[in-house]
């Protein structure tokens, strides 16, 4: 027979129960709102050809790495870093000392880093602000520099405002960047476009925009292999800039995600 004392201790048990669970579903959706959930890192290889109606093409290949960092609940920061080297067309960019001539052909090896602060609330958007700097310099001999510093270095400096919203299974963003050559001028690039998930793990992207004054659009596809347990994605893109030159370039990147596996929208919108 149960007594009044057992009934009210097994109410009391029942409400701290469901008080518990009420806590951690409170913190779990708290959690869902943060910037950045936890500190991951990611590294990859990547590549692209480019090529240039009527002249030859470009190939370049490298590494890439960052690292995301949250910042409290509303803010998130984060670090990547590249170098990749190309073999590239010269055209009027080096300029042979000795001959005063173009050399058809060059080599050049090119290192960055950017550091971004950005807000983020997992439900609407982000916005971000980055500042990145990064050197290029040529591996064709002691005779060529570049016009603009006249030496076979050339610095950059880079100012970007990056906007995103999240639309159910869409993601509109827009950029504006700024890119600041050595003793040279400032040049504005534009940046915009849609993503859409069909899939947790598939992305496509369409993307437009002005480079230097010059017309650009481009498709790109990023998966995630559920058998590779959303630790690695693949990136296909395919993008043209639209000039008197026309150049279409080929992207092709693979990189590893450290310390999370998560679904490809879930990492976008919570974790990079």
């Amino acid at each position: 027979m149960t007594t009044q004392a057992q009934r009210i201790s097994r109410g009391l048990l029942a409400a701290m129960s469901l008080s518990g669970m009420a806590v951690t579903g409170m913190a779990q959706a708290a959690d869902a709102q943060r910037a950045v959930q936890a500190t991951n890192f990611e590294f990859g290889l990547t590549a692209s050809d480019s090529d240039t109606k009527g002249s030859t093409s470009n190939g370049t290949f490298g590494l890439a790495g960052a690292a995301i960092v949250p910042l409290g609940s509303w803010f998130g920061a984060s670090v990547e870093a590249g170098v990749s080297r190309t073999t590239a067309r010269t055209s009027a960019v080096l300029v042979d000392t000795e001959s005063n001539t173009t050399r058809p052909s060059c080599r050049f090896n090119n290192t960055d880093a950017r550091a971004s602060l950005f807000a983020r609330r997992p439900t609407l958007g982000k916005v971000a602000v980055s500042y990145g700097q990064g050197r290029l310099d040529s591996d064709c001999g002691d005779q060529s520099v570049f016009v603009g510093t006249g030496a076979d270095k050339l610095d950059t400096d880079q100012l970007t405002l990056a906007l995103e919203a999240y639309l159910w299974d869409f993601t509109v963003f827009a950029a504006r960047t700024t890119t600041e050559l050595e003793n040279g001028p400032e040049l504005d690039s534009d940046a915009y476009g849609v993503a859409w998930y069909p899939f947790n793990s598939l992305k496509v992207t369409l993307s437009g925009g002005q480079l230097y004054d010059q017309d650009s659009y481009g498709i790109e596809l990023e998966h995630q292999p559920e058998f590779m347990g959303d630790g690695l994605s693949v990136t296909l893109g395919y993008s043209v800039l639209d000039r008197e030159q026309e150049i279409g370039t080929i992207s092709f990147s693979v990189f590893y995600h450290f310390g999370t596996k998560v679904p490809l929208k879930i990492r976008d919108r919570h974790y990079r």
